[in-house]
């Protein structure tokens, strides 16, 4: 098993791909990968919510409660009408 696919890039869970991410994110200092974490947001509210922060924290928070509800899927304690999915990323 090389860990690639046919095209040859790294297939999910290849531990080659994530050592050398958390290797690169070792060597950044605290300040340089908030700085990217913080680049990729500003892209992403930008790109898919025209802007508008507020909007995407609210799906992004509506989307984190639905998933972290979908571990109780199948239990009494799940209720499906309490966390809904909040709809795919609006398109660009």
């Amino acid at each position: 098993m090389t860990g690639r696919d046919a095209r040859g890039r790294f297939t999910t869970g290849n531990l080659l791909a994530s050592s050398g991410g958390l290797a690169r994110a070792a060597a950044l200092t605290p300040e340089r990968r908030s700085a990217i974490a913080r680049a990729g947001w500003l892209a992403l509210v930008d790109r898919r919510f025209a802007g508008d922060a507020q909007r995407a924290a609210a799906w992004l928070g509506a989307l984190g409660a639905w998933a972290a509800d979908q571990v109780f899927a199948g239990t009494p304690m799940y209720k499906p009408d309490v966390f809904r999915h909040p709809g795919p990323c609006p398109k660009p």
